[in-house]
């Protein structure tokens, strides 16, 4: 009988003990919400890109545009903005864990003095949004994925512009955060031609990639080719935090 209570009671203190552990180990990884806000309408958010205010400054985040030899389309990316507006940040643990909306516009409609003739990709915009998810540990970025992609082609002065194709991808490399494994996302998808106008959007569930060495980075990049007259080209926009090889 007495061994019968002794069991009872190993088995009682071997339970509430569990119960102990999950409890705490509950508590240290509880999600406590930092700040939370609405995201901006378009208009707003053009507004901040073209004077440059930024809730945040990543490392390595890059909007180029380039044309099909690589080089970089210098009287179109002096017409080219973007800015970040933080969403939303909570505490995970010892883990701070951060939202972002990226938008990046090549926006070249306010200026009157602009070479349409000589550059008829003057005559077109792109517009890229990517919400961003960023972990930071010891308060630097150290992981980080996009969630959502959207792009927009919108055509500014006809001048006898055309888009032939306009391809759209997605694209994320690094270690990842679940396996430690180096991996290397993407999602092309080839528009012929895309809509003026309309909203084209990616939803990848990629895993978090580390940010915080030369090895890693994701982004959106938009390839289009478009005639105007008797001319061709093709424009190669890239929006990018981290370091992503193309």
């Amino acid at each position: 009988m007495k061994k019968v209570i002794a069991s009872m009671i190993c088995a009682l203190v071997l339970a509430a003990s569990t119960l102990s552990f999950g409890h705490g180990y509950a508590a240290e990884k509880q999600e406590k919400l930092l700040y939370k806000t609405e995201i901006k309408s378009e208009k707003e958010l053009r507004k901040d890109a073209l004077i440059g205010k930024k809730d945040y400054d990543f490392k390595n985040v890059k909007f180029e545009l380039k044309d099909e030899k690589g080089n970089v389309v210098k009287d179109l990316t002096k017409y080219s903005h973007y800015t970040i507006q933080k969403l939303k940040e909570r505490q995970v643990g010892h883990q701070v864990i951060s939202d972002y909306v990226l938008y990046a516009v090549s926006d070249p409609s306010g200026y009157d003095n602009r070479d349409q003739d000589s550059n008829p990709a003057l005559n077109f915009q792109q517009t890229v949004w990517m919400w961003t998810s960023i972990i930071k540990e010891n308060n630097i970025d150290v992981w980080g994925k996009a969630t959502r992609y959207e792009a927009r082609w919108d055509l500014l002065d006809k001048n006898g512009l055309t888009i032939k194709s306009g391809e759209f991808t997605a694209k994320a490399t690094g270690n990842s955060k679940s396996t430690g494994k180096y991996v290397n996302y993407s999602d092309p998808k080839t528009y012929f031609p895309p809509s003026w106008g309309q909203s084209y959007v990616k939803s990848p569930s990629w895993d978090y990639v580390r940010i915080d060495n030369q090895l890693g980075g994701f982004g959106a990049r938009l390839k289009t080719s478009y005639t105007a007259r008797t001319s061709t080209g093709t424009i190669y926009s890239t929006v990018s935090v981290g370091s992503i090889a193309w």
